[in-house]
C-alpha cells in the first residue's frame, strides 16, 4: 500500500504534517478529511523517499483552461466552491497542478476569497485571471465569469495554435534549405572541383564564383559556424533587452506581409480581452493596463501603455487616446468611439476581435498558399544554380568538340 507525506491544516491557524498509507491519493486525502484535516500538500513516497520527480509536473496553458472550464460548469450547477475544488483536484492527472488546487481550497476554507487564493499562485493563475475572478465575487456571478474566461482561453490557445502551424512549415522548409546548400558547398563541392583543373579554358562566371564560395565554406566553416553561433547569442541577448525588442518590434510592423500577421495577432488578444474586462465590470484603467499586457508586440504594447496614462487616467476616454497613436490602427480606434458612445464598448471591441480575427484568418491562408510554394522555389532556385554552375563547364566543352 503506498504511503504519502502531508501537510494539512488543522483549525484556521495550526499546520501539521505526517504520513498516512492509502489505496490512493484520493483515498489519502479522504481519510485525513475524514479527521478534521485540510490537507494542502500530499506527495507519495517510494522506497522512503519523496517522488518529485512526479510532484514537480509542468503545467501547460490548456491544463488551466480545463481547470477553469470545469469550475465554472461545477458552480454553474449548484456546487459549492469547495466541494468544487475536491472534484476538480481528485480528477487532475498533473501532480503540481493538483497541488496548487490543495493549496487554494485550504486557503478558501481558512476564509479567503477564490480571488486571493489563486493570487497565491501567480506562476499558474496570472494577474489578468485573478483580476475577472475578483470581478466575478464582486458581482455576484462568478460561475458566469469563470466561463467566459476559460472561453478566451481557449480561444486565446486556438488563435495561438493555428499561428504557430502556420509559421512551423516555412520555417522547416527554410530551415532544410538552407542547410541542405551549407553542406553541398561545405563537403560535396570540394570533392570534384578537381575535374576543372586539367581544362585549358576560362571557367564561366557562374562557375567560379560557385567554386569561390565553395572554397571558403570548405577552408573556414568551422570558423563560420562559430560565427554564426556567436551572431546568434549576441541576437538573443540583444532581444532579452527592452530596448532591443522594442527596436525590433517596431521594425516588425514596418514590414509587409510580417507585420500585418503580428499586427492582427496581437489585435485580436487585446480586443478580445479588454472586452471580456469591461464586460466583467473592471475599471477602463485597470482593464487597459491588463489587457496591454497580452500585446507581445513592444511597440503596440507602449502605445496603448501610453494612451492609458495620458488620456483615461486624465478623465478623457479611449478613442482620444488611441488617436495620438499611430501604431493603433484607424479602425481601433473609430469602433472604439463607437462603442463608447453608445455605451456598448464590450461589443464594439467584440467586433473589433471579430474583424481583425478575419483579417488574420485571410493572412494566414495567405501565408500557407504562397509563402510556402515560395520558399521551396527559392531553395531550389539555389540549388539549381549550383547544378547549372557546375555543368555549364562541360556545355561548353560540348559545343567546342563540336
Amino acid at each position: 500500500m503506498p504511503t504519502f507525506s502531508y501537510k494539512a491544516k488543522q483549525g484556521p491557524d495550526k499546520t501539521v504534517d505526517g504520513e498516512i498509507s492509502a489505496e490512493s491519493r484520493q483515498a489519502a486525502i479522504a481519510r485525513l478529511e475524514r479527521t478534521g484535516l485540510s490537507p494542502f500538500s500530499l506527495q507519495e513516497l517510494a522506497g522512503g523517499k519523496k517522488e518529485k520527480a512526479r510532484s514537480r509536473g509542468r503545467v501547460r496553458g490548456r491544463d488551466i483552461t480545463v481547470f477553469t472550464r470545469q469550475l465554472a460548469g461545477l458552480m454553474r450547477a449548484g456546487v459549492p466552491i469547495l466541494r468544487a475544488l475536491s472534484t476538480i483536484q481528485q480528477q487532475t492527472e498533473n501532480s503540481t497542478l493538483q497541488a496548487a488546487i490543495m493549496e487554494v481550497s485550504g486557503a478558501v476554507r481558512d476564509g479567503r476569497t477564490l480571488s486571493e487564493s489563486l493570487a497565491r499562485h501567480p506562476r499558474l493563475f496570472p494577474e489578468l485571471y485573478v483580476s475577472m475572478v475578483r470581478a466575478g465575487e464582486s458581482a455576484g456571478m462568478l460561475d458566469e465569469i469563470l466561463m467566459r474566461l476559460a472561453e478566451a482561453r481557449e480561444s486565446d490557445d486556438e488563435l495561438q495554435s493555428r499561428v504557430i502551424g502556420a509559421i512551423a512549415y516555412p520555417a522547416l522548409v527554410l530551415s532544410v534549405g538552407v542547410l541542405s546548400v551549407f553542406v553541398i558547398l561545405t563537403f560535396f563541392l570540394p570533392r570534384i572541383m578537381h575535374l576543372f583543373d586539367g581544362m585549358n579554358q576560362v571557367l564561366p562566371i557562374p562557375t567560379r564564383l560557385v567554386l569561390y564560395v565553395s572554397g571558403v565554406f570548405s577552408h573556414y566553416w568551422a570558423v563560420l559556424v562559430m560565427g554564426a553561433g556567436l551572431l546568434m547569442l549576441l541576437a538573443r541577448r540583444q532581444l532579452k533587452s527592452e530596448a532591443g525588442r522594442l527596436a525590433l518590434d517596431t521594425s516588425l510592423l514596418k514590414l509587409p506581409v510580417i507585420g500585418n500577421f503580428a499586427r492582427d495577432t496581437d489585435v485580436v488578444r487585446f480586443a478580445r480581452t479588454l472586452s471580456l474586462l469591461v464586460k466583467a465590470g473592471i475599471s477602463v484603467d485597470r482593464a487597459l493596463a491588463l489587457s496591454a499586457n497580452t500585446l507581445a508586440n513592444r511597440r503596440l504594447r507602449a502605445a496603448v501603455q501610453a494612451a492609458a496614462a495620458e488620456t483615461v487616467r486624465q478623465g478623457a476616454t479611449i478613442a482620444d487616446g488611441f488617436k495620438r497613436r499611430s501604431e493603433i490602427p484607424e479602425f481601433v480606434t473609430n469602433m472604439v468611439a463607437v462603442g463608447e458612445e453608445s455605451g456598448h464598448l464590450d461589443e464594439a471591441l467584440s467586433e473589433v476581435a471579430s474583424f481583425y480575427q478575419r483579417e488574420l484568418d485571410r493572412d494566414l491562408r495567405l501565408v500557407t498558399t504562397l509563402l510556402e510554394p515560395l520558399l521551396i522555389l527559392l531553395v531550389g532556385a539555389v540549388v539549381g544554380f549550383i547544378i547549372f554552375a557546375m555543368l555549364l563547364p562541360i556545355f561548353q566543352i560540348g559545343q567546342t568538340v563540336r
